[in-house]
């Protein structure tokens, strides 16, 4: 199980923090992991799925990140063969 700080949890992230995605980006992107590639413009940020096939979304808000710290994580494969990682 994982363990989420508060959502009142707007720090700066820092690059390589693993992060999930709030609920409305879930339908779009999934419940895996992610990592903090960048952040520009502050308060967005560049993520890449942990795992993922390299491509990356730019220009997700701050507000859209959810920082966490994992104690395991689940190695999975979605329908289409795709290899991604969750909190376990």
């Amino acid at each position: 199980m994982s363990e989420q700080p508060a959502r009142e949890d707007q720090r700066t992230l820092d690059a390589g923090e693993i992060v999930t995605v709030a609920p409305a980006l879930m339908v779009e992107m999934g419940p895996c992991l992610y990592v903090a590639i960048d952040g520009f413009d502050d308060p967005r940020y560049t993520i890449a799925r942990l795992g993922g096939d390299g491509y990356q979304w730019p220009n997700v808000n701050r507000e859209d990140l959810i920082p966490t710290a994992p104690r395991h994580i689940v190695r999975v494969t979605d329908a289409d063969g795709d290899i991604a990682y969750i909190a376990g």
